[in-house]
């Protein structure tokens, strides 16, 4: 039986299964993660065609590649099926090479709004050599029947609608000219190879389990990719389709909160009545909670009034702005008072309201803005997105952008929230961009908004929780820089790593993570050389990089200045990765044993810190960073002669940045936690708190970029440390630690 793996990519935060927006749910205010009903469909499908599958969130998991590419090795897979966005195509298609690489002749299918009926323009900017086919249709009617056409019948592949397959050497098209009509004939996702308690509802952080509804929109929205991926008719499941489909999250998994995916889910008050009323003939009725996007127009009353009897708690509104001009030129076909109109309805019946606007578009200039912020604080919702408008391949908005000259490179690789435009017409992006924070701020910060959110958590300290978790995104979001990654080099060419210690687990993952990542030129340094060179060869051919090994010896402290004088091109990174964590109880009896634990984890550091340092200072930039320990955050009975090394190296290296700070040399110090090693092998240390060396990697890798000065990795050791150091004296020599 052939095996498909189907999965998100680790990396940020995106609502992939979202076609038409793909949202960044890290920089949004009230947003969470909705489950991955993309994969659950097509692991469905595939299962129907006889398929073994394999389905895993890496994204939402918060996992590493190198955790991918163990469940790779593990699973074996034939083929790949890989959900893709605009904003992440770059780094998912780097991926995707590395898998090939693995296993010539994989099966790699790409789904992604980005490939439906795409130019060769776009295509053009993309690699794609290892991808099979592009599915730009709906995959959960693709996939399955194309994965079998490819296995035994390749043939056939051309009559499969909706994909690009390889011909001749370029890039063929099926047909992308009309859509399923029949929803009810697809499976229900597959929740069994879900991880739904992932996937929350934003207040309570209870499951929540998405529901596809509906498919099409019949409006011609210039911005919205709906009607050209989905189709301008609208298609509906039956309510007896939906409600078995609700009654098995319920019954079968445990899941009582949903959110109904649909553009359009009050468009027809005829179905959408009928929708509630199954609900409420059900025995689900009073045991549901859900939420719906819906149009201001049209709209009735008395649909919004059985959908609160239904159980429906929320309703999100796409008002989009407050200027009569954009909305009728973004041809919303709505007007300021229909606006106004749905709001007091859906209030009046007793549903929450989600306000989206979008702001940024080509013509508009400060009077557009202000009426749209006049808007928002005129409708009052109870929670509110401001978005930043991206033009988006295939929309009639990326058409007049490019007219007006306001795209100055792709669209790729961009989002709601990092638009790819240089602004409007009349207005910068730094302005577009300080509109938007300051309204958030004003929006959220007032008296009476924090009052009603205190009133609406009804006295539940989970839901207070929850609120002021995405309150205090929301200020991190609008009142930090934006983050950007630091320069490594001086030109922003790839760089020079030098990793002292290299034999180590950590700094061997964090070898791989600068070649895999930066394309980093390495040089491996430590005392074993022959162990050395198999390390440097595997990088090698893995990563494709081109990897040096040199002998170093952390206590020949004469010989470090010589040792990186010798280093051409001198090093831009600077890794001290070496240690050693010795016998305690021998340091207690033999000096000579403490000495060697104090002259490797201190006296050797500090010598070739000093030396580096120097050599990047008359450079004029460079990255140091040396790996530390939480043991040196408080002496404690098993390992002080250890920690009290680490306590002056991470007092040094605080020294060292205060030192550098003004020279271009940045100095990160590393404080892994438990990590699974070969150094601490012989400790076992609790599961659930030790980390691989691959996640450590990951995390300093991550530091370097975001040029922070300390790292806890992962980053639960800085509450605990935190706590370990804030404990009596009196009540700590009494631990056991």
């Amino acid at each position: 039986m052939k095996k498909i793996m189907l999965f998100y990519p680790p990396g940020r935060f995106y609502q992939r299964g979202e076609d038409r927006s793909q949202g960044n749910v890290e920089q949004s205010t009230a947003t969470s993660m909705r489950a991955p009903n993309d994969l659950g469909y097509a692991a469905a499908t595939l299962k129907r065609e006889g398929f073994a599958v394999f389905l895993r969130d890496y994204q939402t998991e918060r996992l590493h590649p190198d955790d991918l590419f163990a469940d790779f090795e593990r699973e074996n897979p034939d083929g790949v099926f890989v959900s893709i966005t605009n904003s992440t195509i770059f780094d998912d298609l780097g991926l995707i090479a590395e898998l090939a690489k693995r296993k010539p002749g994989l099966l790699v299918m790409l789904k992604g709004a980005i490939f439906f009926d795409p130019d060769h323009a776009l295509l053009d900017q993309l690699d794609l050599a290892d991808a099979t086919y592009l599915i730009g249709l709906e995959s959960d009617f693709t996939v399955g029947r194309l994965a079998k056409a490819h296995f035994e019948n390749p043939a056939a592949v051309p009559g499969i609608r909706g994909l690009l397959y390889k011909k001749d050497g370029g890039w063929a098209k099926t047909d992308f000219s009309s859509w399923e009509t029949d929803l009810d004939d697809l499976p229900f996702p597959d929740r069994s190879l879900i991880r739904n308690a992932l996937y929350v509802r934003p207040d309570t952080g209870e499951p929540q389990a998405t529901i596809a509804t509906s498919r099409g929109c019949p409006s011609a929205c210039i911005f919205c990719m709906t009607p050209k991926i989905s189709g301008k008719k609208l298609r509906l499941r039956s309510p007896e389709n939906i409600l078995a489909e609700l009654s098995e999250c319920y019954f079968t998994h445990g899941i009582r909160d949903f959110f109904f995916k649909s553009d359009t889910f009050t468009f027809d008050a005829a179905w959408t009545k009928a929708v509630c009323q199954a609900i409420l003939d059900s025995p689900l009725s009073g045991k549901i909670r859900w939420v719906a996007n819906s149009k201001v127009k049209p709209l009735e009353r008395d649909t919004l009034a059985i959908m609160k009897k239904a159980g429906c708690w929320l309703v999100a509104f796409g008002y989009e702005s407050g200027s009569p001009e954009t909305l009728t030129r973004i041809h919303k076909n709505t007007t300021i008072n229909d606006n106004l109109q749905a709001t007091k309805w859906a209030k009046e019946v007793g549903l929450r309201t989600f306000g989206f606007f979008l702001i940024g578009l080509p013509w508009e200039g400060p009077e557009h803005l202000e009426a749209t912020r006049k808007h928002i604080f005129e409708l009052d919702n109870d929670f509110l997105e401001l978005h930043i408008a991206i033009p988006y391949y295939g929309t009639r908005l990326n058409e007049i952008a490019r007219q007006e000259g306001l795209i100055p490179d792709t669209v790729l690789g961009k989002d709601y929230f990092n638009a790819p435009t240089v602004g409007t017409k009349h207005l910068s992006m730094e302005e577009i961009e300080a509109f938007r924070k300051k309204t958030l701020l004003d929006f959220h910060l007032r008296p009476s908004y924090i009052g009603r959110k205190i009133l609406q958590a009804g006295g539940n300290p989970k839901i207070l929780a929850n609120y002021a978790r995405f309150g205090l995104r929301l200020l991190k979001n609008t009142l930090l820089p934006p983050k950007r990654p630091r320069r490594l080099t001086a030109d922003d060419a790839p760089p020079h790593a030098l990793i002292l210690g290299a034999n180590s687990d950590i700094a061997t993952a964090l070898a791989r993570e600068l070649a895999r990542e930066d394309k980093a030129t390495l040089t491996l340094a430590s005392r074993d050389v022959e162990r050395l060179e198999r390390t440097a060869e595997a990088i090698a051919c893995d990563c494709d990089a081109r990897v040096g090994v040199c002998p170093f010896d952390a206590l020949d402290t004469a010989g470090h200045k010589a040792f990186y004088e010798s280093l051409d091109p001198a090093p831009d990174i600077v890794v001290v990765a070496f240690g050693l964590l010795g016998d305690q109880k021998a340091g207690q009896r033999d000096f000579e044993a403490a000495r060697a634990v104090i002259d490797t984890n201190l006296t050797g550091a500090l010598s070739i810190l000093e030396i580096a340092a120097a050599a990047m200072e008359r450079q004029g930039h460079g990255t140091i960073v040396a790996l530390s320990s939480p043991a040196g955050d408080r002496g404690r009975k098993s390992n002080y002669l250890y920690g009290a090394a680490k306590a002056g190296l991470t007092v040094a290296l605080s020294g060292l940045r205060h030192r550098l700070a003004k020279t271009g040399v940045h100095v990160v110090t590393a404080l892994p936690g438990w990590t699974k090693t070969r150094m601490t092998a012989a400790a076992p240390t609790p599961k659930w708190l030790t980390a691989t060396p691959q996640r450590v990697a990951a995390d300093i890798r991550r530091a370097i970029h975001a040029g922070r000065a300390v790292v806890y990795t992962p980053w639960y050791w800085r509450p605990i440390m935190a706590l370990v150091r804030a404990l009596p004296e009196k009540l700590f020599v009494k631990t056991n630690l």
